[in-house]
């Protein structure tokens, strides 16, 4: 999909923005159209097709947020970028679980905003391939079993995660989690106890974690969970609130293994090893237990 069939509805209250939004973005080629608040931008996308909304996240009336909920409530397979001057956490997460495909910060980068586009249009060009319901359904970043994040999104997920904590001096802790004698279970009450058992953890670590973490099944028995800006201590503090919960209402006990980027690990790629080493750790000491790297371990 090349940038001069990608029409863009740029959204700000600022004409100032608006304006060097358009021109930065037509002189790369893309088609650009602007509005200045919300009402005009959901007006404008019931008349006509904007694969791609960039919005401010804050603004008169209409906030970025609601505007964010009418367009994905109209189309869900629009990629909605937010913009904002106050990157804090609960925010900008709060737009992500709403649907906001990603954000950009204002006074914003040039280079930094069109590789968000670009993968904005890599994606929007494989939603428009997947005419077919089997190879939708392919693409999609839920699992069917639990609603959870699935594998294939966690991969899209933890490199953003890694980028903008890289850009930004933040932390990022990772937890791998695994059902103790899933199999024994599965064996002995069956794979509808089974898949039961799944989705009462799904549910622990949905109720669990803080609203800025993302859940995902990793596969299998198997969970992860990313906690944007979080040092190796309070990602302990999700864990451990997550393992008290567990006990109280899964079946069968779990094992997690926690790192943190970047003490623990320098890329995405070691970040998931270290964080699965831990966890494998948990399983030979015992199971049922938190283990973290470069810290003692012990049951919980």
């Amino acid at each position: 999909m090349e940038n001069k069939e990608v029409n863009i509805l740029v959204v700000d209250d600022e004409e100032v923005m608006r304006n060097l939004l358009r021109d930065v973005l037509s002189d790369t080629g893309y088609k650009v159209e602007t509005v200045a608040n919300g009402e005009e931008a959901i007006n404008k996308i019931g008349k006509d097709k904007f694969p791609i909304v960039i919005s401010d996240l804050k603004m008169p009336g209409m906030s970025g947020l609601e505007m964010l909920r009418k367009v994905k409530a109209t189309n869900s397979n629009t990629c909605v970028i937010m913009i904002t001057a106050y990157p804090s956490v609960e925010s900008v997460t709060e737009a992500m679980r709403e649907g906001a495909y990603d954000y950009i910060i204002k006074p914003f980068n040039i280079e930094e905003m069109n590789l968000v586009l670009r993968r904005a249009v890599e994606r929007q060009y494989l939603l428009h391939e997947a005419d077919q319901k089997e190879f939708y359904q392919e693409l999609s970043i839920l699992d069917g079993l639990t609603g959870l994040y699935n594998h294939r999104h966690f991969f899209e997920v933890l490199p953003r995660e890694i980028e903008r904590a890289e850009r930004y001096k933040h932390e990022v802790s990772l937890l791998m989690i695994d059902l103790d004698d899933f199999k024994k279970f599965n064996d002995t009450n069956g794979h509808l106890a089974g898949d039961k058992l799944l989705q009462d953890l799904s549910a622990v670590l949905v109720r669990g974690v803080r609203s800025a973490d993302m859940v995902f099944r990793y596969g299998g028995e198997e969970f992860t969970v990313i906690c944007p800006e979080t040092p190796k201590q309070d990602g302990v503090d999700v864990a451990k609130r997550i393992f008290n919960l567990a006990r109280e209402r899964v079946a069968v006990t779990m094992s997690v293994g926690l790192a943190t980027y970047p003490d623990d690990a320098k890329t995405k790629e070691d970040l998931v090893a270290k964080a699965d080493f831990a966890m494998y750790q948990a399983k030979h000491l015992g199971k049922n237990r938190i283990c973290i790297v470069g810290a003692e371990n012990e049951k919980q």
